[in-house]
């Protein structure tokens, strides 16, 4: 079962619901990636479960793939302002 939490930066009030990283539910695998040309943090499939062979997916930002996406993990900076951002408590759990 895979994990959001609430990330927030206490520099310019941005904030995100991402895993922080690498995450895992029963059908899908994600990574959490800083866009930036959107310059905001999504959690992104980057292993499909679900049909046989697992698909592999690469790291694109879900506006679009032309937009260059880097990996965040929690405790990385903010993608608005540069400011370390900090980890509040879970919002969801997810399969």
């Amino acid at each position: 079962m895979g994990e959001r939490f609430q990330f927030v930066c206490a520099n310019c009030g941005y904030s995100a619901e991402v895993s922080g990283g690498g995450d895992a539910g029963e059908v899908d695998v994600t990574n959490t990636v800083a866009c930036e040309t959107c310059r905001c943090l999504y959690d992104v499939i980057v292993l499909d479960m679900r049909h046989s062979p697992h698909t592999e997916k690469p790291e694109r930002c879900p506006k679009s793939p032309k937009h260059k996406v880097s990996p965040w993990k929690s405790g990385g900076l903010c993608p608005k302002c540069g400011k370390p951002m900090e980890k509040g408590g879970t919002v969801c759990l997810w399969d």
